[in-house]
């Protein structure tokens, strides 16, 4: 989380930051491979909560919480612990994703339950072909139409040799 502390005093301490107003969300994870899986420590500034896929096909949020950075000067950032058994998948994405306006008249948001309808439906597959179905129904939905930036990181717990 001191990552996330520093990145946020660096954008208050570059010149004009006052005037720029920049801001981001993000998500830094770091992870510890065991036996019996992998342990995940994720600090979030603001950015949407990911998502653990199990290998069973359910879809739980991991809610990190946490402001944005650059938002505040002393924004509070959060922090979150998650386990993936063998099997089990943890999905990061930003909100181009869910805010991906489609449909049939491309005015419905994909929004969290499509996202998560998509992730049940896909359980079990290896990390890049969830992704890349995931992807392809998002592209389906869009329809040809233009959005916001989409990406999605899956990191899985490999079932053992």
């Amino acid at each position: 989380m001191e990552l996330i502390h520093l990145l946020n005093r660096t954008l208050f301490d570059a010149p004009d930051a006052a005037r720029r107003s920049q801001l981001t969300t993000l998500l830094l994870g770091s992870l510890e491979r065991g036996a019996a899986g992998v342990d995940i420590r994720i600090a979030g500034g603001g950015h949407p909560a990911p998502l653990l896929v199990t290998a069973a096909g359910s879809v739980v949020p991991v809610p990190v919480g946490g402001m944005p950075v650059g938002a505040l000067a002393d924004a509070r950032f959060a922090e979150a612990q998650v386990h993936l058994d063998p099997g089990d998948l943890l999905l990061a994405y930003t909100d181009g994703v869910t805010e991906a306006n489609g449909g049939p008249v491309h005015a419905e948001k994909f929004g969290a339950h499509r996202l998560r309808a998509a992730l049940a439906a896909a359980a079990g597959l290896p990390p890049a072909t969830l992704v890349d179905r995931l992807l392809h129904v998002v592209d389906e939905w869009l329809g040809g139409q233009a959005h916001d930036d989409i990406a999605v990181l899956a990191v899985c717990a490999s079932a053992p040799a």
